[in-house]
């Protein structure tokens, strides 16, 4: 009967161990409440606050050199580059984690441009400009625009409109520090045609090839006045009154300028066809010149396309010996070498471009 009892009361007692067992509470895995950086962006030598709320956990660690640190806290960093921070919550059942990144916003050192010099044509295509702000991590990194010579070129977020011919600086400007850098920008004129109005007078002809003076990149030539310079129905002289070597012998295009001047020199002032040219002002220019033997032969050629020449005789500003000099006719076209100076021929200056 003893026994009996004794096995009822173990029976009882496993029963109320079974029963706790079966309606006891199991672990719960850590909960993290919050974990964040104010602010959230700083500067290299600025801090950042790091705060975090932690609940049924044993132990709390964060990264970076920080370590082991209560459930709940802040702890203040700093930060030179942009930094990603872990905390790590662990129990008996395991961990979790939560990130926050403190950004790191660097100033600008520096700004390049990718090209140094530019070459466009007036009211032809544009030209685009790259800038490169340094460090590739700055916080700021717009820039601004500017030409110091709208009327030549202007500039809209680095794409160079040409406006006329000229030269200009472009200058990009960092928003962050006011760093600059620049590219020079040249303008040429817009291609021209013979026959155009231009530069003071008509175009008379365009270098080719071969020339002196061409140049492949940049266009040349000779532009004529719009009207002779001596009267209708009349002409003037070569010489200034008496038959004198002037070594005004030079033919060829680009010649025209040197022998009006050893010309002008040589026979001093008066009333004769290099001096008319020389003392010429027109259309705002006063570089004008009477053409060497080859310059008034361009004129010939393109006569109808410059227009108002006479079918007569004109003259060159190239000498072929102390009494004659080089005229051209301009009806039938043959040059003359053995023409007098003292005869009167037409003069159309010309200046070259």
């Amino acid at each position: 009967m003893t026994s009996f009892k004794y096995f009822n009361l173990f029976f009882a007692i496993a029963v109320l161990v079974f029963i706790a067992g079966c309606t006891g509470t199991s672990p719960t895995a850590p909960i993290i409440n919050s974990f964040s950086a104010n602010p959230s962006t700083i500067t290299a030598v600025e801090n950042s606050t790091l705060s975090w709320s932690v609940t049924d956990a044993t132990s709390v660690t964060i990264d970076n050199a920080i370590g082991s640190v209560a459930l709940s806290g802040t702890t203040a960093v700093n930060p030179t580059t942009t930094t990603t921070y872990t905390l790590t919550a662990t129990n008996t059942t395991g961990s979790v984690t939560a990130t926050t990144t403190v950004m790191v916003s660097l100033a600008v050192t520096g700004v390049t441009l990718d090209q140094a010099t530019m070459t466009l044509t007036a009211g032809g295509a544009t030209g685009t400009l790259v800038a490169t702000v340094t460090p590739a991590s700055a916080a700021n990194k717009s820039v601004t625009w500017s030409s110091s010579a709208p009327v030549v070129a202007s500039v809209a977020n680095g794409v160079i409109t040409p406006v006329t011919a000229g030269t200009t600086t472009i200058i990009v400007t960092t928003v962050d520090g006011g760093l600059t850098a620049t590219c020079t920008v040249t303008v040429n004129p817009a291609p021209v045609a013979v026959g155009d109005s231009y530069g003071g007078g008509i175009v008379a002809y365009i270098l080719q090839s071969g020339d002196p003076g061409y140049d492949v990149n940049v266009q040349h030539g000779l532009i004529a006045a719009a009207a002779d310079q001596t009267p209708p129905d009349s002409g003037i002289q070569w010489y200034n009154g008496s038959y004198e070597s002037t070594d005004a012998t030079g033919t060829t295009i680009g010649t025209g300028q040197a022998n009006t001047t050893v010309i002008v020199t040589i026979q001093e002032a008066g009333n004769y066809a290099a001096q008319l040219c020389n003392d010429l002002t027109e259309g705002g220019y006063d570089d004008w010149f009477l053409p060497s033997k080859d310059e008034l032969n361009k004129l010939y050629i393109n006569k109808v396309a410059i227009g108002g020449f006479a079918d007569y005789a004109y003259w060159s500003s190239s000498e072929y010996s102390a009494h004659t000099a080089w005229s051209q006719n301009f009806e039938t076209g043959p040059q003359y070498y053995l023409s007098s100076k003292s005869h009167t021929n037409r003069v159309r200056a010309i200046r070259a471009f």
